[in-house]
């Protein structure tokens, strides 16, 4: 399935969900299970964002993993979580909570690198996600989250809009 579409005008779509102890629940499908990030897990992380598009090689993968993430590496263990095929071990997607060294648009915390490897893409994994991270910043203290997406990924917006995300940022790109 193609989820990135360069024939749509890029626009940065900012979303906002205003409380994370009211969200939808949906379940990993059977074979599957969640782990979170261990020290080491780095070239997983890049893999699974190299398979779906956002990398071209584990060291441009690890420029940005660390980059984004070493000022709260420490806390990566409770914030950035895995989907696991239980079968092989694969980690096949991901999505992490960020704690923002700054507050944005009065947010504290956002929804970061969220990503299924294509080859698992269509297999009812998104929904479970984003339940996940959404489990994971309430339980974290954090009612409200951003996060940032694009036009161009349209399906991932669509899936966002579709959980109870808003726009935020609706009056700039109208």
């Amino acid at each position: 399935m193609k989820t990135f579409d360069n024939t749509i005008e890029y626009y940065e779509l900012l979303m906002k969900y205003d409380d994370t102890s009211n969200y939808k629940k949906y379940e990993l499908p059977e074979g599957f299970h969640y782990e979170f990030y261990k020290p080491g897990d780095e070239e997983e992380w890049c893999k699974i964002h190299i398979e779906s598009g956002e990398f071209t090689s584990i060291e441009k993968g690890l420029k940005h993993f660390h980059d984004f993430y070493d000022y709260f590496i420490n806390e990566l263990p409770k914030r950035c979580v895995f989907i696991v095929d239980s079968n092989t071990n694969e980690k096949v997607g991901t999505a992490t909570i960020s704690l923002l060294e700054e507050k944005e648009y009065g947010y504290e915390a956002a929804v970061d690198w969220v990503a299924i490897k294509r080859s698992y893409q269509g297999r009812k994994l998104s929904r479970p996600l984003i339940s996940k991270f959404m489990e994971i910043a309430n339980n974290l203290s954090h009612k409200q989250l951003i996060l940032h997406t694009q036009t161009t990924t349209w399906l991932a917006a669509k899936l966002y809009l579709d959980y109870g995300f808003e726009i935020l940022n609706k009056e700039e790109i109208e």
